[in-house]
Formats: structure tokens, sequence, C-alpha cells
């Protein structure tokens, strides 16, 4: 990832922790409570969540393992998750700033590493794909969680079109596709893989990117959103629900494994 975008992404996400954290999470208690049991999390276990925000993930897996670190690019995300942390009491987790691309870690360091949401602000996922898969234990687990474009080429452009007028940060989400490509050219073997439509509200969308009516950023994600509605251009299927638009983010949740060496 250049040196550039690094910078756009902590901008974005120093400006909007408070949103993003406190008033317009992204999940409910019990979407991340899915998401926990999903990793099949053992006590004996080390866990690292790589770009980790303000640590929902983190805090929620503490109890079911032996100890679990969290790593972002942004302070203001890490104050955050401190924050948490000593609200809800628990000790058996830590956060560090990290580059995703340079882990500070040895080699085979984790039972489970994990990657939420992160994905579609990579330039090039490969580098942080590899450093995930470097402080993996060989018989460990990487767990990888992202927003899934639409197959369709007309509907893949115009989908990460909006998502980058909402967000600077936004890169590209990858179709399930290409993430399975991906896995299998670095030996990975996907063991559970699910689909989720996960419902989202507009307005608390651009809420956590900072965003709010009267903006003119938020004006121009609106009306590209409702331009493809008529025939679902961009495959949100978005639809008008009062002054707010309801539409849903398809959500692949993967959990992966280093194929033996002799694959």
């Amino acid at each position: 990832m250049s040196k550039k975008h690094k910078e756009t992404v902590q901008k974005q996400f120093t400006k909007t922790a408070d949103a993003f954290a406190r008033f317009a999470v992204r999940d409910s208690a019990e979407v991340v409570a899915e998401k926990v049991e999903f990793a099949k999390p053992q006590p004996h276990e080390l866990v690292l969540d790589v770009a980790c925000g303000p640590g929902a993930f983190v805090l929620a897996i503490a109890p079911r393992v032996s100890f679990v670190t969290g790593v972002d690019l942004t302070p203001e995300m890490l104050r955050q998750a401190r924050a948490f942390q000593a609200e809800k009491q628990i000790l058996n987790a830590a956060f560090a700033r990290a580059d995703a691309e340079h882990l500070p870690f040895p080699d085979a360091s984790f039972d489970l590493v994990s990657c939420q949401h992160a994905f579609h602000h990579i330039i090039k996922p490969e580098p942080v794909l590899l450093e995930m898969i470097r402080v993996t234990k060989p018989q460990g687990r990487l767990l990888i969680v992202d927003p899934l474009a639409p197959e369709s080429d007309a509907k893949f452009e115009l989908f990460n079109r909006i998502e980058r007028l909402r967000d600077p940060s936004h890169t590209f989400s990858l179709r399930l596709t290409t993430f399975l490509s991906l896995f299998e050219e670095y030996g990975l073997e996907v063991f559970r893989q699910t689909l989720r439509r996960r419902p989202r509200s507009f307005n608390q969308w651009m809420r956590r990117a900072g965003l709010a009516p009267g903006k003119k950023r938020y004006a121009e994600t609106r009306k590209a959103m409702e331009e493809s509605m008529p025939g679902d251009k961009a495959g949100f299927s978005a639809r008008l629900d009062g002054d707010d638009i309801q539409f849903i983010h398809n959500e692949g949740m993967f959990l992966a494994r280093r194929l033996p060496a002799d694959n």
C-alpha cells in the first residue's frame, strides 16, 4: 500500500473514530458473536486481529481464548479500543499500532489470525495476506471477513464507485471468485465459508463515514445509490425507506488453513 493511501486511511478513520466506534457501529453484538463462533476459538489459543478498529472482535473473542492482540494503523481507533477494554475490564487483550503489510511479530506466532472489513481499504491485498500467513502457526487458521462485490463487471464498477464516493479510503471490494483464487494461489484451503446478507441503513452507513445530510459527499453518494436502484445496477438491493435507504452488503466469511507442503 502506498504511503499516500495509508495517510488517506488514517485521515478517514481518525475523523470518523467516534461515529465508527460508538454511534453507527456496523455490527450488532449478535453479529460479532456469530463471527467469534464461526472462528471456533479454543481456550489455549493466541489470536491476532489485523486492522482491529475499535476492538469489537478482540474484546468479544478474549473470554474464549488465552490471549488476543489487536493491531491497527490509526491511533484514534486504538484509543477507542483501549477505552472499551477498560470499560469491559478485559485483561487478556492488548492493542498496538502496526502496519498490516509489516506485522511486528515472529513467524508462526498465532493460532488464529483474523482481518475483518479491511481488505477493501487495501490497494494490493497480497502483501497483507502473506504477512497473515507468515505469523500464523502451521496448523493455525486465518479468518477473513469482507463485503463482496458483484461478479458482473458493470455492477462491480458501480458498486465500488459508490463505495469510494462515500469513503475515499475504499479501494475496491473483491468478488467471491477473486477471494477464492487468492486463497488458492497462496496455498490456503478454505474449510469453512459462508455468505451473509447484512442489511444496512444508508443514513447510518453515511454517519459511520462522518457524513450527514447536507454534506456534498453525502448528496453525491445518495444520488448515485438512488440512480442505481432501477434494475439493481450496483448490486446493493437498495430500496427507499422514508428519508432513508435500506440496502444489503453481501459479506463473505472465510476460515482457511495452510495446505500441506506436499500439495
